[in-house]
């Protein structure tokens, strides 16, 4: 399975992706995932065609899209 990990900052939208049968890509794409959660980003699951996901706490090499985006939003 592929997964997508979307960065929203101020210089855009960076992505990590990764094959969840390759684990140094798994490795890398989680310690981005905690690198960030730890800068105060929250994690959101993406499914489908951009449906609604819920918070994530936890880095899930399953999960098909990941969006981070900084806390607090500026809007």
């Amino acid at each position: 399975m592929k997964g997508e990990l979307a960065i929203m900052d101020t210089t855009g939208d960076t992505k990590v992706m990764w094959d969840s049968d390759n684990k140094d890509e798994v490795e890398t794409a989680k310690e981005t995932f905690t690198r960030l959660k730890k800068k105060g980003y929250i994690a959101y699951t993406v499914k489908g065609k951009g449906e609604k996901g819920e918070i994530m706490k936890e880095f899930d090499p399953n999960a098909e899209r990941i969006v981070m985006v900084p806390f607090p939003v500026a809007g």
